[in-house]
């Protein structure tokens, strides 16, 4: 697996933030040395945050593609995020969103995030491009719940498309996807994952879609109820 691959401009932000905040260890099974795509709880941007600062090695988050352009970005903040999610003024929303959204959009871009779009037929470049960082030995992380803002440490309902991952990679390579369960737990200060899991040989999509989310949950669950986040 790569171990590094992060822009001077995300590592030098890394490294700033790592000698204020609390440190966080990380147990990983030793049998996810080789590329994987860790999935995971978002938690209203904490498990995103915490991984991107504590997680020992390079890995390529699913972003929404806003995020990643300048301009993208400051619409989103000014039109939703600060407005709507945080009702401030529009006149201070604008104010606020122009800095951040240089900052932002070239802070996720040097630590090479890779554009999500939704509902768009460009979501094919998604994934291509996860099968390209894949096949470089680069591991991902997706965030697929469906209600981002949740803060609860219990999984809830997730986005399931992400395991299309598995058709583009297996068509190019022959090989199966190994995704990963990975748990962020505040409470012990850790980052902790589960067993890989992969489709089986010759089995329908349908089939190893349902089985490999079914698992996913459960683990993710087992997880925080391991570490003493949910009861």
């Amino acid at each position: 697996m790569v171990s590094n691959f992060y822009g001077k401009f995300f590592l030098i932000s890394q490294w700033i933030i790592r000698q204020i905040y609390p440190t966080y260890k990380v147990e990983i099974p030793e049998n996810t040395q080789e590329p994987v795509v860790y999935i995971s709880h978002h938690q209203n941007l904490f498990n995103p945050f915490i991984i991107y600062l504590w997680f020992p090695k390079s890995l390529r988050t699913w972003i929404l593609h806003v995020f990643l352009d300048r301009k993208s970005c400051y619409q989103q903040y000014v039109d939703y995020t600060f407005t709507k999610r945080m009702g401030m003024n529009k006149t201070i929303a604008k104010l606020c969103a122009y800095p951040l959204s240089f900052i932002i959009s070239n802070l996720l871009k040097s630590g090479k995030g890779i554009p999500v779009y939704r509902g768009s037929r460009k979501i094919v470049n998604t994934f291509q491009l996860s099968v390209e960082a894949l096949k470089r030995g680069e591991s991902i992380v997706i965030y697929p719940t469906i209600d981002y803002t949740n803060t609860s440490n219990e999984t809830k309902a997730m986005y399931e498309g992400y395991l299309y991952i598995e058709k583009y990679y297996f068509k190019e390579t022959g090989q199966h996807v190994r995704f990963v369960p990975l748990h962020v737990s505040k409470k012990n200060r850790l980052i902790i994952a589960d067993e890989p899991i992969s489709f089986q040989e010759n089995e329908h999509f349908s089939e190893g879609q349902k089985r490999i989310e079914h698992y996913i949950q459960n683990k993710l669950y087992e997880l925080a109820k391991k570490c003493g986040d949910i009861e």
